[in-house]
């Protein structure tokens, strides 16, 4: 099991992935999963098993993801008409998703660490892009996006890779939700975050659910994802709550480079493993 020393760096990994994904829209996922397998992997013993960190995600996904969604649902932010086309979509693929990976078995579920690992690769990507260029067009009189309303196809295109994506790799979704709402539906930032913290906490639930009940077909613990949810969901949801009062308070290019430079380098460590 976790030497003291792995629990605290755990903690810390939580409040880490909690603040980025208060502060850049982002879900912790994409934090704690390449943490939790470095982190693991140090004590020496076994390498941690993508399926066991996966379970794990999933329900800490749905416990940050319900306690943004409360702050979002208050404030007015979360789009019905938007929501109810993507939970039901993200969550009948985020079924097919826990299916494709229960897939990966023996040897071949290594695979799974380097398929997320052209995830961050992604994420970099967008992350980069952002960092010259917005991603919705916004008018600067009124503030309101420019473009067309919301396509009903497009948004259930999102729903379909939201949900596949956290099925498969565990992910939360808003590494793929967020900028997709921006690009294909000219939305603006806080309701593309609202939207995506309202759809995670559906498609996570319910994939969460079937990857527990089928972890022992992959011969691996049934407790030890449980101990990560217990190390790394409290101080997550407490980061999540500093990172949105810092939104206004710190340089989001600056605090952007460091989370890029993080990406490369866990983004190499999962490709390379």
């Amino acid at each position: 099991m976790l030497e003291w020393w792995q629990m605290a760096l755990l903690v810390a990994t939580g409040l880490l992935g909690g603040t980025l994904g208060g502060f850049l829209g982002i879900g912790g996922t994409i934090v704690f999963m390449p943490l939790m397998k470095i982190i693991w992997d140090a004590g020496g013993g076994e390498p941690l098993d993508p399926h066991t960190a996966i379970a794990a995600t999933l329900v800490l996904n749905v416990c940050v993801g319900a306690s943004a969604t409360i702050g979002h649902w208050r404030a007015g932010r979360v789009m019905t008409s938007i929501v109810k086309i993507l939970v039901p979509t993200s969550i009948a693929a985020s079924l097919a998703g826990v299916w494709a990976g229960n897939l990966f078995t023996g040897d071949s579920r290594e695979l799974l660490w380097r398929l997320f690992g052209l995830l961050m690769v992604y994420v970099l990507a967008v992350n980069a892009y952002r960092l010259v260029r917005p991603l919705a067009a916004v008018d600067s009189a009124t503030g309101d996006v420019v473009g067309p309303p919301p396509n009903r196809w497009a948004v259930g295109c999102i729903g379909l890779m939201v949900g596949f994506a956290s099925g498969l790799l565990g992910i939360g979704g808003g590494a793929i939700a967020v900028p997709a709402q921006q690009v294909l539906l000219r939305m603006r930032l806080r309701a593309a975050i609202a939207n995506s913290a309202v759809t995670v906490v559906f498609s996570c639930l319910l994939a969460a659910a079937i990857k527990h009940a089928t972890l022992a077909s992959h011969g691996v613990s049934l407790l030890v994802p449980w101990i990560f949810v217990g190390l790394l969901a409290p101080p997550a949801m407490v980061g999540a709550q500093v990172g949105a009062r810092l939104t206004h308070r710190v340089s989001r290019v600056w605090l952007r480079l460091v989370f890029i430079a993080f990406l490369a380098w866990t983004a190499y460590k999962m490709l390379s493993m």
